[in-house]
């Protein structure tokens, strides 16, 4: 009977013994900080890069109360930030919420596909040579729908959320969702009214992005661009002559108007091959919604605003009032009227 209550006083010794220590080993612990869990990692792995970054006190230790909660699948991989002092429970719980740390990228309207490149390179999610690599990707261009020859464009400028797990197929796809999110069952009805296609819209509105930044212009802009279409006008939009420049410096010269480049709509009537750039919901909804007037020309005022003229004699006037004394930009009818 004596050694019974030895071994059973030995064996609650052993259990309290072990509750203290593995209370001890699971309590509050470290500085906290961020780690990132790469997918696939397994259990092991996990606890060792907590154990290394200080997270919990110990690889093994994790593994067995993972093991003990079941927890062995569902455990989510991801960037995490880890406060000062919480224990391996909390820890545990954090990784199977999957309560990663969220980053966001924003792509303002008008960026072109050179400067998105740009912007998500210096996210970590790839380089910006990986991304400008995918610009006449065949895996992306499919996912319109309709036939393109790059990603200009279709590229939607909005916010997006990302973490360190993101990869570049996942956010081009989100990026090309997005845009194609805007062309509705009223959008697309409004399109087959006007004999319209998506690459159309897309190519007038990235040219209206650029041409301001005022959303009460922008039907006023669209409808100037259509008027000129419908009576086989050139745009002659200063935006599609930049496109098409290498190492523009900021101020176009007759050489430039003259370029024969495919953007440049001075020289080639109609739309340009393609978008500029990425427009935002705004533009392309102007194109279909432009207002109703008979503009043809418009002039920059210098304060962010256009003077519009429906008759060349008044947009002469608009240009002398306006670019030859506060240098702003016009858009006339021919070169000759610069």
């Amino acid at each position: 009977m004596k050694k019974l209550w030895g071994f059973l006083t030995v064996l609650v010794v052993l259990v309290l013994g072990a509750y203290l220590f593995l209370r001890w080993e699971w309590g509050p612990y470290g500085l906290g900080g961020t780690v990132f869990i790469p997918r696939g990692s397994s259990v092991q792995k996990i606890g060792g890069i907590l154990t290394e970054h200080g997270i919990v006190r110990n690889t093994w230790s994790f593994k067995l109360l993972v093991r003990l909660e079941g927890a062995e699948t569902q455990l989510k991989a991801g960037e995490y930030a880890f406060e000062g002092g919480i224990g391996a429970r909390q820890v545990l719980d954090k990784l199977r919420r999957g309560e990663i740390v969220v980053h966001y990228l924003t792509i303002p309207e008008g960026y072109n596909f050179a400067q998105i490149a740009k912007a998500i390179g210096q996210t970590g999610i790839a380089t910006e040579s990986e991304v400008l690599a995918a610009f006449r990707d065949p895996q992306y261009l499919s996912l319109l729908g309709f036939p393109v020859s790059s990603l200009e464009g279709y590229l939607f400028p909005a916010t997006y959320p990302y973490d360190r797990g993101t990869e570049l197929p996942e956010l081009l796809q989100a990026m090309i969702k997005s845009f194609l999110a805007n062309f509705d069952e009223s959008m697309r009805a409004r399109m087959a009214q006007g004999n319209w296609t998506i690459p159309q819209v897309t190519t007038l509105a990235s040219i209206i992005e650029k041409e301001t930044g005022r959303a009460d212009e922008r039907p006023r802009i669209a409808a100037v661009f259509e008027n000129r279409l419908k009576i086989g006008m050139p745009l002659q939009s200063d935006p599609t002559i930049i496109y098409g420049l290498e190492n523009f410096d900021g101020n176009i010269r007759k050489k430039d108007i003259q370029n024969p480049h495919p953007y440049n709509t001075y020289v080639h009537p109609g739309l340009p091959p393609g978008p500029i750039a990425s427009p935002g919901a705004e533009s392309l909804k102007a194109v279909l919604y432009p207002a109703q007037s008979d503009e043809l020309f418009f002039v920059a005022k210098g304060d962010g605003s256009h003077q519009f003229s429906e008759t060349l004699a008044e947009h002469q006037k608009a240009v002398e009032r306006y670019q030859l004394n506060k240098r702003g930009t016009t858009y006339p009818a021919n070169p000759e009227a610069n």
